[in-house]
């Protein structure tokens, strides 16, 4: 057996980010060309998994979520992606395993491009291309989605698929309290095999003339905090969440056909209705004043883009993190960028990762020292 490095791309959602994590609302994203990069190396030691990871500075151990009535923690996602391979496979052979990142730069910005569902996604295809199981995207997909939920029930995933595929993506999410309970009586393998209500994966086609611009707001953004302020509205009657789904859902299944056609102009008008919906749900939710899903910095970098010839929305949740600009050619990419830098913004250098899997994953025969890049 050899060792195997799988790279998992980190994500930006174009369109969709409120509305995917309810079951079946399609979202569209991006793959960026920064990830996570798991090896995994078969080794000759009694038993165990060890994991060096440069996100820690230090190894440790795997250990089975259960060790006699006890629960082991903490439960990192590389630990959650071992523990469903260790269900999958029957049981995990002694590994070194080892992590490094370029999802956040040396001194420790973060720029929103999600983490975790991309650590579940490298360790698993690493691990498995180590062993030499081979698995479907779909099945990987699914892998990883089993682990990512353990940490978090309500993450839609859509950072697991974009991390699976590459290149732009549209996704549609599950039911996923179906698939957590099919997953429990069960188990993992009939999980797998398992059609999933409302789920769908699909790699865009998108045409190189339509450029992606990323600016970055200097700040981060809560997720979970943003969106469980949006379900609380709801509860209390300020936001129709039905009616939000539905015109949501609509938009980004616009934008993806646009988006395959190659129709750059109409796209662009698809995701400033996106953008006028989420400034509609960011007024309702917070009542008296705007709950703050679009900040200052937000709008403003949103609103220089459209004064260059693009169409530019917050990334995300909000609150933070990345603008995402769409051009209809270089010229007003660059247009873009030298505009937000004028205004003292940051746009940064980042594009599209490939949907081409061959691009992130090879044999490691010949780098068996390091974990770095």
């Amino acid at each position: 057996m050899s060792g195997f490095a799988f790279r998992a791309p980190g994500k930006l959602f174009v369109a969709g980010e409120y509305g995917v994590v309810h079951p079946g609302n399609p979202a569209v994203l991006i793959a960026v060309d920064r990830a996570i990069t798991a090896r995994a190396l078969p080794v000759r030691r009694a038993r165990g998994v060890r994991v060096e990871s440069e996100l820690w500075g230090e190894e440790r151990d795997y250990e089975p979520a259960h060790v006699g009535d006890a629960v082991v923690e903490p439960r990192e996602p590389v630990f959650l992606a071992l523990g469903v391979l260790e269900e999958y496979l029957g049981s995990l052979p002694s590994l070194d395993i080892h992590l490094s990142s370029t999802l956040e730069e040396t001194d420790g910005r973060k720029y929103g491009f999600g983490s975790s569902g991309a650590v579940v996604v490298a360790t698993i295809g690493a691990v498995l291309r180590a062993l030499d199981e081979r698995v479907s995207p779909l099945d990987l997909f699914k892998l990883s989605a089993l682990a990512v939920l353990e940490g978090n029930v309500r993450a839609s995933c859509a950072d697991v698929a974009t991390s699976v595929l590459g290149g732009w993506v549209l996704y549609r999410s599950f039911d996923r309290e179906a698939v957590r309970e099919l997953r429990v009586h069960q188990g993992v393998r009939a999980a797998i095999a398992a059609d999933w209500p409302g789920l769908a994966l699909e790699i865009l086609d998108v045409p190189g003339e339509i450029e992606v611009v990323i600016g970055w707001s200097g700040a981060p953004a809560s997720t979970r905090s943003l969106v469980s302020q949006v379900d609380e509205s709801a509860r209390e009657g300020r936001v129709d969440l039905d009616a939000f789904k539905r015109d949501n859902a609509a938009h980004v299944e616009r934008l993806a056909s646009e988006l395959r056609a190659g129709d750059a102009n109409a796209a662009m008008a698809t995701l400033i209705a996106v953008l006028a919906q989420l400034r509609g749900l960011d007024r309702a939710a917070g009542g008296e004043e705007a709950l703050g899903i679009e900040t200052p910095d937000l709008r403003l970098m949103a609103e220089i883009a459209a004064r260059c010839g693009a169409a530019a929305k917050f990334s995300g949740a909000g609150g933070g993190d990345c603008v995402i600009a769409l051009a209809p050619n270089a010229q007003v990419a660059h247009s873009v960028r030298e505009a937000w830098h004028s205004s003292g913004l940051m746009a940064l250098d980042v594009s599209v990762e490939p949907s081409d899997p061959d691009h992130r994953q090879r044999d490691t025969k010949e780098e068996r020292g390091g974990a770095h890049e």
